[in-house]
């Protein structure tokens, strides 16, 4: 485990080290998720937070600050000489306040349940980067490689324009000039259409850029086939409602419960009272005639009586009762809203699923005996030029879309592995 841990860094490590050159790379969507997890400032952050918790913690357990005082009392104003009346005195004292019942413990406590939800609220920010990063990654993928096979088409619509023109040259009865200006068309709208995807793909890799700290990307690839032996029924065996309780989202709202319950005890502990011990040294200097006047020493404790509490305490602890119960109506909510998502993700997986195995099993076979069915057609004068073009454009048009189902497919994948993310916590 150590040795794979250090190879992960080195990876991490060196990826960052291309970034920090400032050229242009390609990116794989492991890469991207890597290196996005490791520029991200909030997981810092967050582990600032909680070392400042678990500081806290440490000093919300300590006894307030003994208040230390001087005084000179009972001075004559007539004179202010410090020996001319007995009850004159300078005095010292110091005095200790006492918190009610454990509220320190208690506030202790709250703290450090504060400082351990800051993991779970970071595993949970990686499973989102992942999934975040993963959809814009498939985005810049999928336009990048609808161009490749438009381009990879793109010869055959130039020897069709060839075709057209030399046809039309030799004076084919078939051929006409309308076949020319469609082929003409065709072209045009093929590159149109790579342009469109350009865009497409500069838009993604500049999302993207906001996560690898605005590093230029050369390409998108390549891409693994992530996620190939999911489906419906492989996610209902994963137990995924004990996956989705031990989702760190899931953790982080738990912890808060617990620290609302803190505060609803530290609301109880108002009810007591609290204590204060004080002791002071009084010094009296000596009378006129030079006889020596005895020092005083004080001890006092004192106590406040929450006698009026309906105003105050009930209020407060109505508050803290209160928000308790919120938070946990905030996960089932949340549990409510994730089961939901994962449902309606496994139904699209299993949608796309039938969809390719349509296209694998049919449409593909069909599109291509199409285009050899239009070009005999054309070639014995039984057919028309229009169609041998248009089988083209459909079979490109279905490579395509053959493409975004892929693509598709692996963007619910990434969906799906952010929601069973508490597969790793159980």
């Amino acid at each position: 485990m150590a040795c794979i841990n250090r190879r992960r860094h080195r990876a991490v490590l060196g990826g960052l080290c291309l970034l920090m050159s400032g050229v242009a790379f390609s990116l794989s969507l492991d890469r991207a998720i890597s290196l996005a997890q490791a520029n991200d400032p909030w997981l810092h952050g967050s582990q600032l937070r909680e070392q400042a918790l678990a500081a806290e913690a440490i000093s919300a357990a300590a006894l307030p600050d003994p208040t230390l005082s001087f005084g000179a009392a009972n001075l004559p104003t007539d004179t202010f000489d410090f020996r001319q009346e007995g009850m004159t005195q300078a005095s010292v004292g110091i005095s200790q306040r006492l918190p009610r019942g454990n509220s320190l413990k208690l506030m202790a406590e709250q703290k450090r349940q504060l400082s351990q939800q800051q993991p779970m609220l970071r595993a949970d920010r990686q499973a989102k980067i992942a999934a975040t990063v993963s959809q814009l990654w498939l985005e810049g993928y999928r336009a990048e490689q609808s161009i490749a096979l438009i381009d990879a088409d793109r010869p055959l619509f130039e020897q069709l324009l060839a075709l057209s023109r030399g046809n039309y040259s030799a004076g084919l009865k078939q051929a006409s000039q309308q076949d020319i200006i469609r082929a003409e068309l065709a072209l045009s709208r093929v590159e149109e259409r790579i342009l469109k995807l350009k865009q497409q793909r500069d838009l993604a890799r500049d999302q993207l850029g906001e996560w690898l700290n605005n590093e230029t990307i050369s390409e998108f690839g390549p891409s693994t086939n992530y996620g190939s032996d999911l489906n419906a029924k492989t996610i209902s065996k994963r137990g995924a409602t004990a996956a989705l309780q031990a989702h760190p989202a899931i953790r982080a709202i738990e912890q808060y419960i617990a620290t609302a319950q803190t505060t609803v005890a530290i609301s109880q502990e108002q009810y007591k009272a609290e204590w204060s011990v004080n002791a002071k040294y009084a010094h009296r200097a000596d009378d006129p005639l030079g006889n020596d006047r005895a020092d005083f020493f004080s001890l006092g404790v004192s106590v406040d009586l929450p006698l009026f509490t309906a105003k105050r305490q009930d209020q407060n602890l109505n508050a803290a009762q209160a928000r308790a119960e919120a938070s946990r109506t905030d996960k089932a909510l949340l549990l409510r809203r994730m089961m939901a998502n994962l449902k309606a993700q496994a139904s699209q997986l299993h949608a796309i699923d039938e969809r390719l195995t349509l296209y694998k099993s049919r449409l593909v076979h069909e599109s291509n005996k199409l285009i050899d069915a239009s070009i005999t057609a054309y070639q014995n004068d039984k057919g028309d030029f229009t169609e041998v073009i248009q089988a083209h454009i459909d079979a490109l048009n279905l490579k395509i879309e053959v493409l975004d189902l892929h693509v598709d497919r692996q963007k619910i994948v990434a969906t799906i592995d952010y929601l069973l993310a508490g597969e790793r916590y159980e």
